[in-house]
């Protein structure tokens, strides 16, 4: 008979001497004995959110004024101004520099895209957004910064759009929650928050394509919550990645799943 999974107590199973109901539970296929065992094992798990490392090949990015100035786009003089003028209305930079009407946003977001080695969109109807995927909660599309708005069965490929700088967590985040691939498309921030407010989960999706999101209040309370689900359902799956200032937990069980936003 097998024991259970938690090193720290490795109770049989007791398969022959209770009704199947009272059996455990099961969490990441491993079959656990108690709801206490599973919060623990849980707990483990998200003390080191699995996220995948960032290429050796990445380069560390140059600020946009010092950009856009290597490059030829601006001059100093230009540069000078936007950056005296920027102290006092608190703009970033790019922004500073298209309301000054020394810079196109198109021509900022194909440097920012050029300098991120990632595609860009200069202009882009958020209407794709509403027709596009909708089978993550609103909640999980926020915390992670990045707007889906088409998929690629064929390849398991999700298009979003995002702002500068390019959110490479986020995109590794995506990926590790799902299994579909974040292919980024950049562009300017006015439109990224435009494809933000329109992004809705569909309506009329069965809670296991919609999903719903909640934030906990750190990771101690989200294993706990994930003891519940296993007790409840008697069997769980949990997946974790690290995205800027989130870190966020799928939890799927059979004909539900729940994303756990954790801040700081």
């Amino acid at each position: 008979m097998p024991r259970c999974a938690d090193a720290g107590c490795a109770r049989w199973r007791p398969e022959r001497l209770a009704p199947r109901w009272a059996t455990g539970m099961r969490f990441n296929g491993e079959w656990y004995c108690s709801r206490a065992c599973v919060e623990s094992a849980a707990r483990e798990g998200l003390d080191t959110p699995v996220v995948a490392q960032p290429s050796n090949r990445a380069l560390r990015h140059l600020r946009i004024g010092v950009l856009l100035r290597h490059t030829g786009v601006i001059s100093e003089t230009q540069l000078a101004e936007a950056l005296q003028s920027q102290r006092a209305s608190g703009r970033r930079l790019g922004q500073e520099l298209q309301h000054l009407g020394i810079v196109r946003g198109d021509v900022i977001v194909r440097a920012l895209a050029g300098q991120g080695n990632v595609r860009y969109l200069t202009t882009f109807d958020v209407e794709r957004v509403k027709r596009g995927p909708s089978w993550l909660p609103s909640a999980t599309v926020r915390a992670l910064g990045i707007v889906p708005f088409e998929v690629i069965d064929a390849t398991r490929t999700v298009k979003v759009v995002c702002a500068a700088p390019v959110p490479r967590s986020a995109l590794r985040a995506l990926t590790t929650l799902t299994g579909w691939e974040a292919e980024p498309y950049l562009v300017d921030d006015e439109v990224w928050q435009r494809a933000l407010d329109a992004y809705r989960p569909a309506p009329g999706a069965t809670e296991q394509e919609q999903g719903e999101a909640r934030t906990v209040k750190g990771l101690s309370d989200a294993a706990a919550w994930i003891a519940d689900a296993a007790q409840s359902r008697r069997s769980v799956t949990m997946r974790s990645a690290r995205s800027g200032d989130y870190t966020l937990v799928r939890v799927e069980a059979p004909s539900v799943m729940s994303d756990l936003l954790i801040a700081g």
